[in-house]
């Protein structure tokens, strides 16, 4: 059993919850996800099944897209809703301010995470650490916001965005971000991915719908690298791509690799012979 389960994440469970529901509902052990969601977040949420898991490393660098509510005005320790009231402020920008900082937010740039985060300081959790009352520092890390929209005020001191991005963006420290910009503070208050890499919210399932459904619900491999260039070997190639030999091949971005109509896996160019870095057979 092998492909991708397009599953839409409700609110309260966490990305690992999912999992262990979809090796209940596929009688499958080889189960993973592809980018966690906070537990108050919702919307899309890939999970990998069998040789699918193989291909995790590919599919987490791909662009998320998301909508998500930002509340000004008043901040909590952990950035979203679920945290306690750390700041307040008197300012709560209007709409010509919020849509001119949504353009100056856009670009390659170093974001700090938030401290309540899954982010590891010295083999512990940040969260954990954070917690505990102790302090914690984080090393900021370069990400990229392709695009910041904004959509329409939800309430007097709320707005919300669609915000595609680099993986590893956390939205909420973009909100932090963002009312600092706009001479306030805020968080993140709602958040629902409708996009992460190929897969669309227009597409997912509920998980009482995989456990309806079953193996029907399971997409092929090929839906989540259909986006990459295709090369296909020549038959006569068929034994050696399944012994491993490394072929000939100059192609310097990933390509899927096919032969004889099978597809072999995903690879590229390392000294002119192909490494097929993901291999799927």
């Amino acid at each position: 059993m092998n492909g991708f389960v397009n599953l839409i994440k409700p609110a309260g469970l966490t990305a690992s919850d999912l999992v262990v529901k979809v090796r209940k509902a596929l009688n499958t052990k080889k189960v993973g996800h592809l980018g966690t969601l906070d537990p108050l977040a919702t919307g899309v949420l890939p999970i990998a099944v069998g040789k699918g898991t193989k291909l995790f490393n590919l599919l987490l660098v791909k662009e998320k897209t998301y909508h998500a509510f930002f509340t000004f005005g008043v901040s909590t320790d952990t950035l979203d809703s679920e945290g306690v009231i750390s700041e307040k402020s008197d300012v709560i920008p209007n709409v010509d301010n919020v849509k001119l900082a949504c353009q100056k937010m856009i670009g390659k740039q170093q974001q700090l995470p938030p401290m309540y985060s899954a982010k590891s300081v010295n083999g512990t959790r940040a969260y954990v650490l954070a917690r505990k009352g102790e302090t914690v520092e984080l090393k900021t890390k370069e990400i990229e916001i392709f695009s910041l929209e904004y959509i329409r005020q939800y309430n007097y001191n709320t707005f919300e965005f669609e915000i595609v991005c680099s993986s590893g963006t956390y939205i909420r420290s973009i909100a932090r971000d963002m009312a600092k910009m706009l001479g306030t503070c805020g968080f993140m208050s709602g958040l629902i991915r409708i996009k992460s890499g190929l897969f669309d919210i227009d597409d997912a399932i509920t998980i009482d719908e995989l456990f309806e459904q079953k193996e029907l619900a399971l997409q092929p491999i090929e839906i989540a690298i259909k986006d990459l260039p295709r090369f296909d070997f020549d038959s006569k190639y068929y034994r050696q791509l399944s012994n491993g030999v490394k072929l000939p091949f100059d192609k310097q971005n990933y390509h899927t690799i096919y032969c004889n109509n099978e597809l072999f896996g995903v690879g590229k160019s390392q000294n002119n012979l192909l490494d097929l870095e993901f291999y799927l057979k």
